[in-house]
Order: C-alpha cells, then sequence, then structure tokens
C-alpha cells in the first residue's frame, strides 16, 4: 500500500494537477485576443488542446488504477499461476504488463484519431488503418519486445554485475534503432518515396552541401494518408541518414519556407543536437539502472516479488516512469535550448521571415495552440510554444511579423 502511495502521490497527482493548470489556462487565454493566429484558427487550436488535456485526465486515471491493480494484487496472482523457469516468468511478467498496459490505452488512442482528429479536419485513414497499425505495433510488441525483453532477463538473471552490461546493451539498442529506424520501421507504417520536384530537390541538395550533409537522399512520406499534419525531419545516423518531407508540406509552404524548416533541422546536425540528447538520456538510463541494482530487498516484499526474476518489472513498474517524469524538465529545457539555437541557424541560411512563415503555417494546419501554462510547458514541452520561437527569431512585433511573413 506504501508504494501505492508514493506512486499516486509523486506521479499521478502531479500529472492529474498539470493537466488541470493546462485546461484551465487553455479556457482562459481562448477567449482573449487571438495573438498571432487569426480567430477561427487560435480558437481551433485551443478547443483542439482542450480535448486532448481532458482524454489525457482519463488516461491518468486509467494508469493510476492500473498500477495500484499490479501492485496490490496483479503481480502477486500472476506469479502463483505462472509456474515457470525464472527466465520465462521475468520475459512474462514484462510482457503481459506491457501487453495490458497498451490494451488499456488502445481506446484512448482509438478515440484520439477516430473521433477528435475526425471532427479537427486531421484524421484521412479510418478504422481500417487504425486497425492495422495497431496490429502492427502489437506485432513489433510481441515479437521484437520479447526477444529484447528475454536478452535483458537473461543478464539480470545471469550475469554479475548486471546493470553494467545491460546499459551496454541498452546503448547498442539506441544506437542501433537511430540507425536502422528509417530504412526498417518507419517503411512498416508508411510509404517513403524520392521527391520528384526536381527544382525543390536540387535547391534542397544545394543547402545540404552548405552545411556539409550527407544523406541518403530526399524523401516523401504519405503523411496524408492518416492525417492533414505537416512536417519535416531527418531521420537516421551515420550514412543512413534521410530528409523526409510529409507530402501535405508540399502543397502548403512555399520553397523558401521549406528550405527554412531544412534549415532549422540542417542545425540541429551541425550543433551534435541528437548525440547530446542521446548522453542525457544514456545517462539517465545508467543512473537509473544503478539505482535499481541496489535497492532494498524490503522494497521486493512489500510489492510481493522475488529479486532479480522480477526486476526488470519492478525497474519499468514503480522507477522508470515516475523518475522519468521529473528527469523530463531537464531534457525539455535542453530540447528547447536546441530549437531556439536551431530556428536561429535555420534563419540564418534562408531568412528569418521565411521560418516565421513555415512555423505559422505548421502551428495553424497541426491546430497547435501558440500559448502554454508555464509549469506545463516544463514538463511536457520539447519545443518551445510558437509566441516564444517568433519572439527569439527577432519578430518583436508579432503582428507585423505575421503579416510580413505572409507575403513572402
Amino acid at each position: 500500500m506504501a508504494l501505492v502511495a508514493c506512486y499516486v502521490l509523486f506521479f499521478s497527482i502531479p500529472k492529474l494537477i498539470l493537466s488541470l493548470l493546462q485546461i484551465n489556462f487553455l479556457k482562459q487565454e481562448r477567449v482573449k485576443s487571438p495573438y498571432i493566429l487569426e480567430s477561427n484558427a487560435f480558437l481551433k487550436a485551443a478547443d483542439y488542446a482542450i480535448v486532448r488535456e481532458r482524454i489525457s485526465v482519463a488516461n491518468i486515471l486509467v494508469d493510476m488504477l492500473l498500477i495500484s491493480f499490479w501492485i496490490l494484487f496483479g503481480l502477486s496472482a500472476l506469479d502463483s499461476v505462472l509456474e515457470l523457469s525464472p527466465l520465462v516468468k521475468s520475459v512474462a511478467f514484462v510482457l503481459c504488463f506491457l501487453v495490458v498496459g497498451a490494451l488499456a490505452n488502445l481506446p484512448f488512442e482509438a478515440y484520439q484519431t477516430l473521433v477528435v482528429d475526425k471532427k479537427f479536419g486531421f484524421a484521412k485513414g479510418g478504422v481500417k488503418l487504425f486497425i492495422l497499425d495497431s496490429l502492427k505495433s502489437f506485432g513489433l510488441l510481441l515479437v521484437v519486445g520479447g526477444i529484447l525483453i528475454l536478452i535483458f532477463s537473461w543478464i539480470i538473471l545471469e550475469v554479475q554485475f548486471w546493470e553494467m552490461y545491460v546499459f551496454i546493451f541498452g546503448v547498442v539498442l539506441i544506437v542501433g534503432v537511430n540507425f536502422l529506424y528509417p530504412i526498417l520501421i518507419a517503411p512498416m507504417f508508411n510509404k517513403f518515396t524520392p521527391l520528384e520536384n526536381v527544382e525543390l530537390n536540387d535547391k534542397i541538395d544545394a543547402l545540404l552541401k552548405c552545411v556539409g550533409f550527407q544523406s541518403k537522399g530526399v524523401f516523401v512520406m504519405d503523411a496524408s494518408k492518416r492525417d492533414g499534419r505537416l512536417n519535416a525531419y531527418f531521420a537516421g545516423l551515420g550514412r543512413a541518414k534521410r530528409v523526409i518531407l510529409f507530402d501535405t508540406l508540399l502543397n502548403k509552404i512555399p520553397h523558401s519556407s521549406i528550405l527554412a524548416v531544412l534549415g532549422h533541422e540542417l542545425g540541429h546536425f551541425k550543433h551534435y543536437d541528437i548525440y547530446k540528447m542521446m548522453v542525457l538520456v544514456l545517462g539517465f538510463f545508467g543512473a537509473l539502472l544503478f539505482v535499481v541494482a541496489n535497492l532494498p530487498e524490503s522494497l521486493f516484499l512489500s510489492a510481493n516479488v522475488e529479486r532479480n526474476v522480477h526486476t526488470l518489472i519492478v525497474f519499468l513498474l514503480l522507477l522508470s516512469a515516475p523518475i522519468g517524469f521529473y528527469f523530463m524538465l531537464l531534457v525539455n529545457w535542453q530540447s528547447c535550448q536546441n530549437e531556439f539555437a536551431a530556428d536561429k541557424f535555420g534563419a540564418s541560411l534562408t531568412s528569418a521571415e521565411s521560418l516565421a512563415n513555415a512555423l505559422l503555417v505548421l502551428v495553424k494546419e497541426n491546430n497547435s495552440f501558440p500559448l502554454a501554462h508555464p509549469l506545463y510547458m516544463r514538463f511536457f514541452y520539447s519545443h518551445p510554444p510558437l509566441m516564444a520561437r517568433l519572439m527569439a527569431l527577432g519578430c518583436e512585433n508579432l503582428a507585423n511579423c505575421a503579416n510580413k511573413s505572409q507575403e513572402v
């Protein structure tokens, strides 16, 4: 019971309070002047953010109930039912925990995708695509996740100083996923085709050469089959790097703004941001492993589980999410600093007006509200809100900047 109380007090309730603060903030800001967006877009973005946050509140409550169930009854009940070897039991425990969590989250994802996103003009795919995506995700969880859990569990059970070897394997895994994502993982969900617009392709190639960025090419992703959101990004590491443009982006903003968005992404490349963030996350991963390896026996007894056999489930259940929640304060702060620096770099390659225009269109088309409650933003925003980014670009008179940007 003490574990449940700690989890709820230091994780569930703070998340719930932040969501309620954000909802109240959005309601208050909704009736004020529309700032940088036109009135209809401003109201639509506020309404969309409020609905999403209400779904998050419901999700937090269900998560709190699930965690309470696992700690008070589920772990011990599952342990008594599974008469298996320690290794198989460890894998079964973690898979059960992850699958039940995914199934509990599925109704929220379905409501968000099939009801809310469709209402606000995003969702294009429908029920069939949602089911197909869900089946693919569950397949990856069971097959790939099962193999990885098996490896982690074997190391914990069989290897002395297991935390060191789990960390090494985690480093290899994270680097490998980043390297293979654009080649193996992303194509499972979307189709990627080489950019056919020769003029734009030449402009992008010139921009890439300007900063010494080598990639496997510029690809267009069929994002429109799911929704109408706009985006562009670089994916992969080393020689596997690719430039990815959403097909929804190409018809919404001019070439100058597309180049500004890519210039922003090149800023991340030039500043080694992906590697900085990987070091930060891996540092947290290593510290968390050290904590788990040195947990007192009393903690395992209070949860009615065995050390080693259930170490991985304790890592996932009791520590990674709650501690990670507060660790995100540091991650998001660093990420926001990276975004400001990348904006500055992208503006230097093209112009502040072109980047401002791109940001305005992205925010409008993606229904992103340009403001957020300060405390909520610290915990959940990896990118600064639109207002802060435009001000950092030197647009002190935001309305004039918006008007000027629309003329580019």
